[in-house]
């Protein structure tokens, strides 16, 4: 039987804490080193090579580390587009020819000053979006961090999308709305340790 709304919110506010703890127990060279075996997975995929506009996000010290994606796709020539928040669930992709004008915003994510602001909508179909989440299941939902950005972008980014995430952070199950983001299990990277610390003691859906 399907979750009731309530019981649905509550249960992805259980998801995200058990996701959170099996994150804090990755650490800063664990994070680092999923980022460059996601990197290179990147790589190596067809539509990474044909991609002629790479829309990446710019990593935190929680997440993944992107500094080897966004470096290659501008050294590699491809148009480079990352996110600008604006609050409300909505962001601009903002395409940068360098990575120094990068500020962090209020919430300590860098982003760009200035730069063109492209619509998700007018991407060629050869366009790549690197997305981030908080967690993934193997069947390929994600979770995110509930503001619903992505969730936006997405409905309306008509080019190709693979999801990052740590290995420790896939999860058997997860709750789901109708309208979260799903990717083809081929489409999830994944990168750094399986096994945490304290493997054995974490919630798990």
């Amino acid at each position: 039987m399907p979750l009731s709304a309530p019981d649905l919110h509550q249960a992805k506010r259980e998801a995200r804490r058990a996701a959170r703890v099996r994150l804090r127990s990755l650490s800063p060279e664990a994070l680092s080193t999923a980022g460059q075996e996601i990197a290179a997975a990147l790589f190596a995929r067809p539509d990474w090579q044909a991609a002629d506009t790479v829309f990446c996000f710019v990593s935190m010290p929680s997440e993944p580390d992107t500094l080897p994606i966004l470096r290659a796709a501008l050294k590699e020539g491809k148009r480079l587009c990352v996110p600008r928040m604006l609050g409300g669930g909505q962001m601009e992709l903002v395409c940068i020819s360098s990575l120094d004008g990068l500020r962090p915003n209020a919430m300590g994510i860098r982003e760009p000053v200035d730069g063109q602001v492209l619509v998700p909508e007018t991407l060629s179909p050869r366009s790549l979006a690197v997305v981030p989440c908080l967690a993934v299941s193997r069947d390929g939902v994600r979770l995110g961090r509930g503001g619903g950005y992505y969730d936006r972008f997405l409905a309306g980014f008509g080019g190709q999308a693979v999801l990052v995430c740590p290995r420790a952070l896939v999860f058997d199950t997860l709750p789901a709305d109708p309208w979260d983001a799903r990717f083809a299990p081929a489409d999830i990277l994944t990168g750094g340790p399986f096994r945490l610390p304290q493997d054995g003691v974490f919630p798990a859906f």
